[in-house]
């Protein structure tokens, strides 16, 4: 057990990410001392779980005896209450430690507690996090999960602690690239779901009790290939084959019957078409007829 007066945390936000932290944090041994979130009904629930008896809609509840301050709210609300924090005079700022999970804003979002003598630093969960799943749902998700880790060297050691009492890995992003790595957690999360939208539609079209789950094996089989070999390596369809006919036909098709579908297929084609030809699977002029197909 860790010394409770050196890891006291309080908790700000008790949506889905902070009550997910909150508790694998409560579980591995650090102590709860005060939860915060403008929800009462989330915040009552999480103070009951991780046995928290500090807890409001109010930010003058933190805890004085606080050492680290987890803040999960929306990332445009993370400045102004940075700023509200830093002016508590009941913290002991030089002996407290603030970050904040969101995926897009460096700790230069805290910039007002660093200040006043806290340490800051972000620390971002790579894992969806759907309102409809159930939080012992959600917990069971969370075993090796990536963080994204953007701070001082000096906030490192307890970033890496905190991280292995989740039981996750720690992968450290530059301040001048957190956006691209907002970006490219938007598309790995959101946009392979807006793909899957895609086949669910055009599934619908199909007709004849064909269902998105059937397309299942496929999805995961494609996914497992992109992570085991590497996704160039794992490409296969007509782009990569240079089946410049059956892209054809496929634009056709699609131009005819959906154009919102078409635009998918193209801008996800052409992405495929880069991939094949850094792959130098493609002749050139088979490269450029199927680019020309696509954006046609």
């Amino acid at each position: 057990m860790r010394d409770q007066n050196q890891h006291t945390i309080s908790v700000i936000g008790a949506g889905k990410v902070g009550s997910t932290l909150a508790v694998m944090l409560h579980r591995s041994g650090y102590r709860i001392v005060s939860v915060v979130s403008k929800n009462k009904k989330s915040v009552r629930k999480l103070a009951n779980i991780v046995g928290c008896k500090k807890y409001s809609d109010s930010l003058s509840a933190i805890h004085p005896a606080t050492k680290i301050i987890l803040l999960a709210v929306p990332e445009e609300a993370v400045p102004g209450i940075a700023e509200e924090i830093a002016s508590r005079s009941h913290l002991h700022f030089k002996q407290l430690a603030v970050f904040h999970t969101s995926g897009l804003l460096t700790s230069d979002a805290l910039l007002p507690l660093h200040r006043k003598g806290a340490m800051v630093f972000s620390l971002h969960p790579i894992q969806s996090f759907p309102k409809g799943l159930t939080l012992d749902h959600q917990l069971a998700r969370m075993k090796q999960v990536a963080y994204g880790f953007e701070g001082i060297k000096a906030a490192l050691p307890l970033a890496r602690q905190l991280v292995k009492a989740v039981d996750g890995k720690l992968v450290q992003i530059p301040k001048e690239e957190k956006i691209l790595y907002h970006i490219a957690c938007v598309i790995a999360s959101n946009y392979s779901i807006a793909l899957l939208g895609a086949v669910e539609k055009l599934a619908k079209q199909i007709g004849g009790g064909i269902r998105l789950s059937h397309f299942k094996p496929l999805v995961m089989t494609s996914m497992e290939n992109a992570f085991r070999l590497t996704p160039d390596r794992a490409l296969t369809g007509p782009i990569v084959r240079g089946s410049v006919e059956t892209i054809e036909m496929h634009m056709r098709e699609l131009r005819k019957s959906d154009r919102s579908l078409m635009a998918v297929y193209r801008q996800n084609g052409l992405q495929a078409l880069n991939m094949a030809v850094l792959r130098k699977s493609l002749k050139p002029n088979v490269a450029r007829q199927i680019q020309q197909i696509l954006e046609s």
